[in-house]
């Protein structure tokens, strides 16, 4: 699954929202639930298939020791504060109260494809969830060069 683009959607009185038809197309027709986790870094709601939550289980585990007692309570945390849920009929997730005060959703939202997760954003914080063009370009030159920008003249 690659979760690409950016659905703008509206969160009904009851915290009810459509996932996107477009998303909603590349889940495995004999698997639809999602696992919502908010975001360790930005204050977002993050959606994972149950196949790649279970893939991202493997690889956080795999690089924590469980017999070191930090370590075993990051994996605690991480396993913790997770909901597993299922689209109803009309293809709608319900989000309870408590991750809706969590990433500070209500009226507009956005759904964001990042890889193999979605992001679910409200519009307002969305906007500011991105680099601006110029700092866009430098960072992937950066990124893509191995950490080292060359300086283009022409």
């Amino acid at each position: 699954m690659r979760f690409t683009g950016t659905q703008e959607a509206k969160l009904d009185a009851k915290g009810r929202v459509f996932f996107p038809s477009d998303f909603r197309r590349q889940l495995q027709a004999d698997d639809t639930r999602l696992v919502l986790k908010r975001d360790v870094f930005q204050p977002c709601l993050v959606l994972y298939p149950y196949a790649a939550w279970l893939a991202e289980v493997d690889a956080v585990k795999s690089r924590l020791n469980r017999w070191d007692p930090v370590q075993a309570m990051l994996f605690r945390q991480f396993m913790a504060e997770v909901e597993v849920l299922n689209l109803d009929a009309a293809g709608r997730l319900l989000l309870s109260k408590r991750w809706l005060q969590q990433a500070g959703l209500s009226g507009k939202v956005r759904f964001v494809g990042a890889d193999d997760r979605v992001e679910l954003w409200s519009a307002e914080a969305a906007e500011q969830c991105f680099l601006r063009p110029e700092e866009f370009a430098l960072a992937m030159q950066r990124a893509m060069n191995g950490g080292a920008a060359e300086a283009h003249t022409s």
